[in-house]
């Protein structure tokens, strides 16, 4: 079994919280990572089978009944909301850590039906796809490497070709060893069915060709960004619709909205977020791209690394607990593709490059915004397809694809 990055950060939330709720996309993992962390005593009751959920809903209170000292882990939670209002009497009457382990495939927040969402109660921990350090048993120490500026050897190997193929194979599960058609004919069915099935979880939309649309051009303008205007103008959806899908697919994880940086969170007001797909798979199968072709499509290769950056490096993200994940463009297009902010202040700004080829004009942003915001404590990244760690002075480094597997 692959072990998994988010496994140390769930037992230890079972340890101190009344109950987590593990999320994430359909797919992700999430049932065979709860099946298998080494609980003292756990009953699984799964919501993927009718006659549980008939039970659930005849009587939440009953279904949600657990022994003391047990862990009571119910799989896809937001099938059957009206638990988690059994569930939030039975935690407030009880503090005790490790009670419940929910598992779901949308954001509780956005489902429809449901009025509390156990904040304050339950900690949430979100479960990505397969990233290819998880694949190679590597630690996810990518992030240490860049605060401490103290680089590991990257493994040889890892090109452009390589990072292509890694980007295109993706990090669901069950379709790793697929052919290409066949990864293509199990990506359209899952997004079939998210589109026609869980959607329903946290919107009232039913225009399945819109819905499709919409998925289509996202996925096409990945990492790029857009206004809400241009979005409706290509999928012939009002504003408030655009907005209203947009959200949709966010909560069932299919893109993740990347905020813009600011020096304070006011100056966010009015700034652009950006669009990515949280597995760049998805685009290279519903587009149609050809790996070969792609290779030497700099406008497709260029967005399809930093999707596959962005995958990377915000799972590591996830675990820090002490990190964020912000971009950074203003008006006269100086643009930083991610910056990565720690709690103590220390900031790391990366830019992806899909190349070997590496020179001080890409630095130019890095060394703007160090500079322009009078950071002390910045570490500037390039990433790029070559061999070797190379600084370029003044805490700026271009840094291999392969450091981050």
């Amino acid at each position: 079994m692959i072990l998994r990055w988010q496994e140390k950060k769930l037992l230890h939330g079972l340890d101190v919280r009344r109950g987590i709720h593990l999320t994430g996309a359909r797919q992700a993992g999430k049932t065979t990572l709860a099946e298998a962390i080494n609980l003292n005593s756990a009953v699984r009751r799964s919501l993927d089978e009718s006659s549980q959920v008939n039970a659930a809903k005849s009587d939440p209170e009953l279904f949600v009944r657990r022994k003391d000292n047990e862990t009571l882990i119910i799989d896809e939670i937001q099938k059957v909301p009206e638990l988690l209002d059994a569930i939030k009497i039975k935690v407030d009457h009880n503090n005790s850590s490790g009670q419940y382990l929910l598992t779901g495939s949308s954001n509780l927040r956005f489902l429809k039906s449901v009025k509390d969402s156990l904040a304050g109660r339950f900690g949430t921990i979100r479960l990505r796809t397969l990233t290819l350090g998880e694949l190679n048993g590597s630690a996810p120490d990518f992030l240490d490497q860049v605060f401490n500026e103290d680089f590991r050897s990257a493994s040889k190997g890892f090109d452009k070709p390589s990072l292509i193929h890694a980007a295109f194979m993706g990090g669901y599960p069950e379709p790793l060893e697929f052919s290409r058609r066949d990864k293509k004919d199990w990506v359209r069915n899952y997004l079939d069915d998210i589109l026609t099935k869980d959607i329903t979880d946290v919107t009232e939309l039913r225009k399945l060709d819109s819905l499709r649309a919409a998925v289509v051009w996202l996925l096409a303008h990945t990492s790029q960004l857009f206004t809400i205007e241009e979005f409706g103008a290509k999928t012939g959806l009002t504003r408030e619709t655009s907005q209203s899908y947009i959200a949709a697919l966010t909560a069932l994880y299919l893109f993740d909205k990347v905020p813009a940086w600011s020096k304070n969170d006011y100056g966010k007001i009015g700034k652009r977020p950006k669009y990515i797909t949280t597995d760049i798979s998805l685009a290279s199968s519903m587009l149609g791209w050809d790996e070969d072709k792609v290779l030497f499509d700099e406008h497709i290769n260029g967005k399809l690394a930093e999707s596959w950056a962005y995958h990377e490096i915000v799972a590591q993200v996830d675990i820090s607990g002490d990190c964020s994940i912000t971009h950074y463009r203003d008006s006269d297009k100086r643009e930083i593709d991610f910056v990565i902010e720690r709690d103590d202040g220390h900031c790391a700004g990366i830019e992806v490059k899909c190349g070997s080829a590496v020179g001080k004009e890409d630095f130019k942003h890095l060394k703007w915004f160090r500079t322009k915001f009078s950071m002390d404590r910045f570490v500037g990244i390039v990433l790029y397809t070559g061999n070797d760690v190379l600084s370029f002075g003044n805490h700026m480094y271009a840094v291999p694809f392969a450091n981050l597997t």
